[in-house]
């Protein structure tokens, strides 16, 4: 109880003493920095970052303008059926590293001494052989079978449970003539 009680008279006379105070002001500009400097006119600085955020909200409450910061979270407007043709802009690399696995068509596998090969083909009309452990764009070869070609392909997605998809091609048996 007596802790009690001095906490509070400690509290009382802090908030006195910070009222007696007199306030401190600023100096008086001199006649040279009476012109506002372009960053003073264009840029304010925030007192704070958390004062930065409360401006944005008040400007955004009056009208005047919004902002949104995604935080890592994905834009609700955007399909999750329709995927991206180009990851942000960045060139593919080529050959079998730049080939999507929803891009390539399987024309051929063999039976060779190490195992099975594939043989695709992806949009640029260019055929490639891939094997078990190969990398491509966005995903791996996990399994070449004598009629199937498995794949893990992996996912961009964070509401997905796992990071990746089983996506199995098979043979394509059309032969032009």
């Amino acid at each position: 109880m007596k802790r009690l009680t001095m906490f509070v008279l400690l509290c009382a006379a802090a908030a006195v003493a910070s009222a007696q105070a007199p306030a401190k002001t600023a100096p008086a500009p001199s006649a040279a920095t009476t012109a506002p400097t372009p960053q003073a006119v264009i840029a304010p600085v925030p007192e704070s970052p958390g004062q930065g955020l409360i401006e944005q909200d008040e400007s955004a409450m009056q009208g005047r303008s919004y902002s949104y910061d995604p935080a890592g979270r994905r834009d609700p407007f955007r399909s999750l059926l329709v995927r991206e043709q180009n990851r942000g802009g960045v060139e593919r690399p080529p050959g079998i590293a730049g080939i999507s696995i929803d891009d390539l068509v399987v024309h051929g596998i063999w039976k060779t001494k190490a195992g099975y090969v594939a043989q695709i083909r992806a949009t640029d009309n260019k055929s490639y052989l891939i094997r078990a452990g190969d990398l491509l764009y966005d995903g791996e070869v996990t399994r070449v079978g004598p009629n199937e070609v498995s794949f893990r392909q992996n996912l961009n997605d964070p509401q997905s449970v796992k990071p990746f998809r089983e996506v199995t091609k098979q043979l394509n048996a059309t032969v032009k003539q």
